[in-house]
């Protein structure tokens, strides 16, 4: 039995040495082992991993795919998604403020508006006061006119003649009279300061 034993021994030596030699040959390129047995394997599942090439994976690191022309149109588009997102968000933002600035103005224009109608009907009432002063005499007027403030006075004289204004005028104290003629002619000292 042992003679059987040695027998095989050398039987597995002599495989192994003939499997190195073929090994060797192929690496040094003496022959093309590896692709023979890479083609005859390579339809079997795990063992064919096991044979390939070099040339094949050559093959499969250039084989590598690239984007595709629709992975790098999509990846294209998407950034002109980002960019068009971002732009919008830019003029919503100049949305809102354009907004709130025609809010202001539309407050500004409101108060101007009920300036403008409270001026008129303050017009209005100069304008009947001016009638109903143009028919009393200045003696009487100047009794009222001493209770009345400047600016009141200011809106009546320049309605009424300038006739009865003069006999108005020349009646006041000298130093009020003075005053509402600076201010008739817009030589207002107080306005000068401001």
């Amino acid at each position: 039995m042992r003679s059987n034993y040695v027998i095989l021994l050398i039987i597995i030596c002599l495989f192994v040495v003939l499997a190195a030699g073929l090994f060797a040959a192929d690496k040094i390129g003496i022959i093309d082992f590896s692709s023979q047995l890479a083609s005859t394997f390579s339809g079997v599942p795990v063992i064919g991993d096991f044979f390939k090439s070099e040339k094949d994976e050559d093959e499969e690191k250039t084989n590598i795919p690239e984007a595709s022309p629709l992975e790098e149109e999509n990846q294209i588009l998407r950034l002109q998604i980002t960019d068009l997102d971002n732009k919008l968000e830019a003029l919503e933002k100049e949305k809102e403020k354009l907004l709130q600035l025609t809010d202001e103005m539309q407050q500004e224009l409101t108060e101007l508006c009920d300036d403008k109608e409270r001026n008129e009907k303050q017009l209005v009432d100069a304008q009947q006061m001016a009638a109903y002063y143009r028919e009393m005499k200045p003696d009487a007027l100047i009794k009222v006119m001493d209770n009345l403030d400047d600016d009141t006075i200011m809106l009546i004289l320049p309605l009424l003649d300038s006739e009865q204004v003069a006999k108005i005028l020349s009646l006041m104290e000298p130093q009020r009279a003075a005053l509402l003629t600076q201010m008739l002619l817009g030589n207002n000292p107080a306005i000068r300061q401001e």
